[in-house]
């Protein structure tokens, strides 16, 4: 989606609780060019949460109870129904022509172009039933980490306090970086992640932190996770996920009302296995590529060495390879693999290389750390892993 981006595109694209927020004034909203003239129709968020399980099992319901209800029927009785259904078949055929015509309709009307990558989205909540969202999320995972979030004077804490300010200050060309309260919080925990939530508030763990060798790397770690919360890819996740439901509903119906429930039950398990496999995870793992592209942007404007992002993801191919980390299977995993992500961007290293240097940043060290990390050979990467403390054998 931004894999071919040249300098061009780089230069134009590119509450006191223990949780501290990097709060910037709100200016005029961006304007938002979408495909439709008229106002679009927006979904609650909660209801669109709710909708979603509740058409899967309404689904499973009423095909259920129509199968129990058309076994008790007589044959004589089930040919009168037959022969009716066939008699209207037109109307039929011409109502689902109307639902999947109304669902198309609804779906382009709530595209929107994305105005860093230019790429459209499907988008069915307003801004404001948006930063309700964020605002429940944020509460809950709040309270799911309560008694485990370190201290704003923690070392840590100010630590990636002063790189997530380095990197919003120099993106604050974006209207979307302005528009936001980010929020940092640190979690005391041996979890190796770090994620955001709708409304910029992003969660880093502890354990996130012995993976990573310096401010640079640590740099395009938070810069990857702004970039997701940049694109909206929250809210187009659950969007997605509401009108595929809608458009299973009557697959579902029609598959408990004709098979018996066993064989309804393993053909819904495979059928669910199938659409992870061949959408939910690619989709997954397309958004992830989206934010590497974009977090690469953030990080050579506010001046770190991007040529960490090479290292970074070069450690995590090793770790898997040394059987250190796990290794997913690439097309049962929500992320790219490891080693395409480090052949990407560096593919991607020129161009943000050169709009480092267009945005006045100091020259980089002669000293490429990606040299450095591809002289050492398989030893010495299981030796250098053993002194940082990440294996103990």
């Amino acid at each position: 989606m931004c894999k071919h981006l040249n300098v061009i595109t780089l230069q134009n694209i590119c509450e006191k609780h223990t949780t501290a927020v990097l709060h910037y004034s709100q200016i005029e909203i961006f304007q938002r060019h979408e495909f439709h003239t008229s106002e679009p129709r927006r979904i609650p968020p909660i209801v669109a949460i709710i909708i979603r399980p509740l058409v899967q099992i309404g689904a499973f319901v009423f095909g259920r109870a129509f199968k129990k209800w058309w076994k008790k029927k007589t044959p004589e009785e089930q040919k009168v129904y037959i022969n009716w259904l066939k008699s209207r078949k037109n109307a039929f055929f011409g109502f689902l022509g109307f639902f999947l015509f109304a669902l198309f309709l609804y779906y382009v009307t709530h595209l929107q172009i994305d105005p860093i990558t230019k790429r459209p989205r499907f988008i069915i909540f307003t801004k404001e039933q948006q930063e309700l969202f964020a605002k429940l999320t944020l509460q809950i995972h709040l309270e799911e980490n309560k008694g485990h979030i370190v201290p704003e004077n923690h070392p840590v804490y100010m630590r990636l306090t002063r790189i997530t300010k380095r990197l919003l200050n120099a993106n604050m060309d974006l209207q979307s970086v302005k528009d936001k309260q980010w929020s940092l919080t640190v979690v005391d925990g041996a979890l190796k992640n770090a994620y955001v939530l709708p409304g910029g508030h992003i969660f880093v763990f502890l354990g996130a932190l012995h993976l990573v060798e310096n401010d640079d790397q640590l740099a395009i770690i938070l810069a990857h996770e702004m970039a997701h919360e940049l694109l909206n890819h929250s809210m187009e996740q659950v969007s997605r996920g509401v009108i595929l439901d809608m458009l299973l509903a009557l697959p579902i119906v029609l598959l408990w009302a004709i098979f018996p429930d066993a064989v309804a039950a393993i053909f819904q398990i495979l059928g669910a296995s199938v659409i992870n496999i061949f959408h939910h995870l690619p989709y997954s793992r397309a958004l992830e590529s989206e934010a590497d592209d974009v977090g690469l942007i953030l990080a050579a404007k506010a001046c770190f060495d991007v040529r960490e992002a090479v290292v970074f993801w070069g450690i995590m191919r090793m770790l898997t390879e040394l059987k250190i980390e796990k290794d997913i299977p690439p097309i049962l995993s929500t992320h790219p693999d490891h080693g395409d992500r480090e052949k990407h961007l560096n593919e991607l290293m020129p161009n943000a290389i050169a709009l480092r240097n267009n945005v006045g940043c100091s020259y980089l060290s002669p000293r490429d750390p990606r040299n450095t990390f591809y002289m050492r050979t398989k030893k010495d990467h299981e030796l250098y892993f053993k002194l940082r403390g990440i294996t103990s054998t």
